[in-house]
């Protein structure tokens, strides 16, 4: 087996990819640090429902903000070999190099969001809510279209205990939660477009809501095929 196979085989995730993203996020903290300087004492750091800025903090957080990709990606390399089910990294496809991707990638961007407040690229009231609410909603929607493929593992997926010890049941409990998710990713589209016209303390209900709901409903889920297959046992 070769090196390439090797890194797949470990954390599903192809080398050149781990080197592509490590890359983009090393760049990510040296552009950080080198805009630093020209930015004022304050900048924004926490945008409300209606996408107002609402919170402000030292200039330096956008460059420990820009660190945070870097860290998160450390932890997806680690997780998949010290997951005793580490295998199903491998055998899920392309759904964890894909997520990998797409997360990184995605906390690159959002990690700029002061200077360009700052900058005034993004406009400081009404754009924010929609742009991080919409790509979160897409990033669940696609999470959820691919959470079915995902083998039995105990970091990604809908871990409940009744579906981590049968695989019908986990592969049940991922095409129903996955659909929670797609659900849930709409939820969030929709409450980014109307926080403009809502209060925030609607739109976090909401959210909430369809966050809470949509765990719960698939716990719920994985229980009840539990018991539908003890029932079928005895």
């Amino acid at each position: 087996m070769n090196n390439e196979n090797k890194g797949i085989h470990a954390t599903g995730v192809s080398p050149r990819v781990w080197v592509m993203l490590v890359v983009v996020c090393a760049i990510n903290v040296a552009a950080h640090l080198m805009v630093m300087p020209s930015l004022p004492a304050q900048i924004p750091t926490h945008w409300g429902a209606n996408g107002a800025v609402d919170g402000w903090g030292p200039s330096w957080m956008a460059s420990a903000l820009g660190v945070l990709p870097l860290a998160l990606l450390a932890m997806f390399y680690v997780v998949p070999r010290i997951d005793p089910k580490g295998e199903a990294y491998r055998t899920s496809g392309k759904f964890y190099q894909g997520f990998v991707i797409a997360f990184t990638l995605f906390m690159c961007a959002i990690s700029w969001l002061g200077e360009l407040t700052v900058w005034g690229v993004v406009p400081a009231v009404g754009s924010v809510n929609v742009l991080i609410s919409g790509v979160v909603g897409l990033l669940f929607i696609g999470v959820g279209n691919y959470l079915p493929r995902v083998k039995q593992n105990y970091t990604l997926g809908i871990k409940t205990p009744w579906a981590l010890a049968d695989p019908e049941n986990w592969r049940r409990t991922q095409r129903f939660g996955g659909a929670c998710f797609m659900v849930l990713g709409v939820g969030l589209i929709v409450m980014g477009v109307a926080g403009s016209v809502l209060s925030s303390e609607v739109v976090a209900a909401v959210i909430a809501v369809l966050a809470f709901g949509s765990a719960v409903a698939a716990y719920v889920y994985s229980y009840l095929l539990w018991r539908k297959s003890q029932r079928t046992v005895r």
